[in-house]
């Protein structure tokens, strides 16, 4: 693909269309001048904030665009949902659910950056709805990326080339960053203790499925690392782990493999670490 030409005007003097908003991301990435970068980083943040950043922000994730301008649309979707989500009438909250669904699946295969904002913006969504508008997250999470199965004339579209190995690590960037959201995010002390809550509950549903992850023969190094990544974001949480020893035994067993020793150290020392572990 060719990037886009480099602005003429100002980006201060543009109006907000998606060729504007790509052209400034070129002057921020690829101008040599720092002026035009700062101001062209001024710009963004802006339209960033604006009214019509639920609109073009998809139009920027379509496939043919530059990584980083579908990284501007993935972070333009995390900022509206976290600082401007008043501004979302609730009649869409399930069409901006699906769609943020749909693309996840879609950048399922990289790039990377811009599949981790995604699911970084689904989850500061989830934030937003548990527990009164969203009371299982998690299962409908794992729910959507069930294998499909195609139907009895055959499937030529998405479903024909679904990669199950990049769905499984999507959910679990998914499952990881979750917990990872809550603790950065800024909240009431009330509404923070509710959030803590309602995540701890969904943990019945996440260990079985990291366990089952971490027992299979079928699932990669890849796989089993990520796997213990998402147990370590979870234990941040001092979710009991008194029910879900077995997990943490598969830890250990998983000290045999060089590829997961460190990862596997550092997820045992993280869950022993947890006050909820002695129980």
């Amino acid at each position: 693909m060719e990037l886009p030409a480099n602005p003429g005007d100002s980006p201060v003097e543009l109006e907000l269309t998606v060729e504007n908003v790509e052209s400034a991301l070129y002057q921020l990435y690829f101008d040599p001048d720092m002026e035009r970068k700062n101001e062209a980083q001024k710009w963004l943040t802006q339209a960033q904030a604006s009214a019509q950043a639920w609109q073009f922000c998809w139009a920027l994730l379509a496939p043919d665009k530059l990584p980083e301008v579908q990284f501007f649309g993935a972070s333009t979707l995390h900022t509206k949902i976290s600082h401007h989500w008043s501004d979302l009438p609730s009649d869409q909250h399930d069409s901006l659910r699906m769609q943020l669904l749909s693309n996840i699946l879609l950048f399922s295969s990289g790039p990377k950056m811009v599949l981790t904002r995604l699911c970084v913006a689904l989850a500061s969504m989830a934030l937003n709805l548990i527990p009164q508008a969203w009371s299982q997250p998690v299962a409908d999470m794992v729910r959507a990326f069930q294998p499909q199965k195609p139907d009895s004339e055959g499937s030529s579209g998405s479903e024909a080339t679904q990669d199950p190995q990049a769905h499984c690590l999507a959910l679990l960037e998914l499952l990881t960053v979750l917990p990872e959201e809550f603790q950065s995010r800024r909240l009431a002390q009330a509404r923070r203790a509710q959030l803590r809550e309602a995540l701890a509950g969904e943990w019945a549903v996440v260990c079985p499925l990291l366990r089952q992850l971490l027992q299979s023969q079928d699932s990669s190094n890849q796989v089993k690392e990520k796997v213990l990544r998402c147990l370590s974001s979870w234990t941040g949480l001092d979710v009991t782990l008194g029910d879900s020893h077995e997990l943490v035994q598969d830890c250990f067993t998983a000290l045999s493999n060089p590829e997961l020793f460190d990862s596997a150290v550092e997820t045992i020392v993280t869950a022993i670490s947890q006050p909820d572990s002695q129980r």
